[in-house]
């Protein structure tokens, strides 16, 4: 069963509100023109294409898991030990928001998504 197009439209519009969620630390140090978690992930993942194939690292894998490591971060915001959030809210509430993902882009690739994001270390 394919996902509907207003499904994927709606995951797209989370991935855009990435590109004007400021890193938190960077704006509580009065970064100016902070980086956006938009920046931070795209970043990673073309930092992930130097990786040599005889490294032992699967080049792939770390960049899929460079874009996915923040996506929940589109519904839950930057979260940070500063913001007065327990490991374990901060965890439940970006599990949630990962669900969320996962079914609007559904499918295998839902699930891919949610998989990446649990093995990204975003999970304790």
């Amino acid at each position: 069963m394919s996902t509907k197009p207003s499904k994927i439209f709606e995951f797209m519009l989370l991935m855009g509100k990435l590109k004007s969620t400021q890193r938190t630390g960077w704006v509580r140090r009065g970064v100016k023109h902070p980086e956006s978690v938009a920046d931070h992930m795209y970043r990673m993942a073309a930092m992930s294409m130097t990786i040599e194939p005889h490294s032992g690292l699967s080049k792939d894998k770390c960049i899929k898991l460079a874009l996915v490591h923040d996506m929940a971060e589109s519904i839950t915001g930057d979260l940070t030990p500063h913001d007065g959030v327990s490991k374990e809210e901060k965890h439940r509430r970006e599990a949630a928001s990962m669900r969320h993902i996962e079914g609007l882009v559904g499918g295998d690739s839902g699930l891919e998504i949610y998989n990446l994001w649990l093995v990204s270390g975003n999970n304790f």
